[in-house]
């Protein structure tokens, strides 16, 4: 359903933003994406290609960021450019794996393999890089997601050593809380994370199949979701942002073969309220100046009994909260892709027996 009605909220799809970036224009196997000013979205990309202005490496992985804009129409959407590429230099990382924008629109992208932050100035330009494992206790590590509160502070989650990090937006380290383990405050491959407008955090506990909400300081406050495919269920969260009424939005890999991946949403209170499935339609602006250009495609397109397989969301991955505009971004990773919906306000249902 294009538009679904629940416990008194209204979610409306819009539209996609993105394709294969095969010409050198969309997303390669997105991963992340963060809002920045003037309808600015960054997205990382750690997918497969070849293309002429990205560099990578002998097995073919790319790694770069998108710039693009996305105003509050379907189609009303530029591609900026990139930056960065595969690589260990500055300015450079080789499996990026979160992004988030500071108030000064720095961009900051996370590094799982090299365990760095890096970060670029709103076009782009790289500043300064440092390193994610704070007082590095040993243990095998993969920085995960990154999130900043309004004060500046950073925190990023460690998917190997089960575990949150803080850390000043020069790197000095702060502090963490964590470890491996299924009790309140323990973590089982941690990734997704998000600050509410009150400074809590939520972590999206890949493993343990659910997200945990804690004070700035980590203390651990509360759950939302748990293991399985019913009402309110989990299957591998990778995802998690808020909006500013306090609803959860968490998104679910569910990649078991059985559930495609959704995105559910809970009340702040964590009780459930309604799961999205991906209501992609109509292709995308750019994705549709492709077919246009290949008769091919269009030809191919229309041999198909249903083009509904491709609406769903295939590994969706990440997430964000546009509060200025109230929408819902949504990384569709496998259809290198953006989905977005709209929370709609004052949605009025006609009387049908007037």
């Amino acid at each position: 359903m294009l538009t679904q009605v629940a416990a008194g909220r209204t979610y409306d799809y819009s539209h996609s933003v993105g394709r294969g970036a095969q010409s050198g224009m969309g997303f390669s196997q997105p991963v992340s994406v963060a809002l920045g000013k003037e309808d600015r979205m960054y997205v990382v990309n750690r997918g497969s290609e070849s293309i002429s202005n990205v560099a990578w490496n002998r097995t073919g992985i790319g790694a770069r960021v998108s710039r693009i804009t996305v105003g509050p129409s379907p189609g009303d959407e530029d591609f900026l450019g990139e930056f960065s590429k595969y690589g260990s230099n500055d300015g450079e990382f080789i499996w990026g794996s979160g992004v988030a924008v500071d108030g000064q629109e720095n961009v900051y992208i996370s590094d799982e393999w090299l365990n760095q932050i890096s970060v670029f100035d709103k076009d782009g330009k790289f500043q300064k890089k440092w390193s994610a494992l704070g007082n590095d206790n040993g243990q095998s590590h993969g920085v995960a997601s990154i999130a900043i509160n309004a004060q500046g502070v950073i925190y990023l989650t460690d998917g190997r050593s089960h575990e949150v990090r803080k850390f000043t937006a020069d790197g000095k380290f702060l502090g963490s809380w964590g470890s491996l383990g299924a009790e309140n405050g323990q973590f089982n491959s941690p990734w997704g994370i998000t600050i509410d407008q009150e400074g809590c955090v939520y972590v999206a506990d890949h493993r343990n199949d659910r997200v945990q909400k804690f004070t700035g300081e980590g203390e651990w406050m509360a759950q939302f979701g748990q293991p399985g495919t019913g009402r309110g269920g989990l299957q591998n969260p990778t995802g998690v942002a808020v909006d500013p009424e306090g609803d959860v939005y968490v998104c679910d890999w569910s990649d078991n073969g059985i559930q495609p991946g959704q995105v559910h949403a809970f009340d702040k209170d964590g009780k459930f309220i309604i799961s999205l499935s991906g209501d992609a339609q109509q292709l995308s602006k750019w994705a549709q100046m492709t077919v246009d250009a290949n008769a091919d495609y269009l030809k191919r397109r229309r041999e198909v009994a249903t083009t509904e397989p491709e609406w769903r969301f295939a590994v969706p991955t990440g997430l964000a909260y546009d509060a200025e505009k109230g929408r819902l971004i949504i990384v569709d990773n496998q259809r290198s892709r953006l989905q977005i919906y709209k929370k709609l306000q004052q949605y009025m249902i006609p009387q049908m027996n007037l």
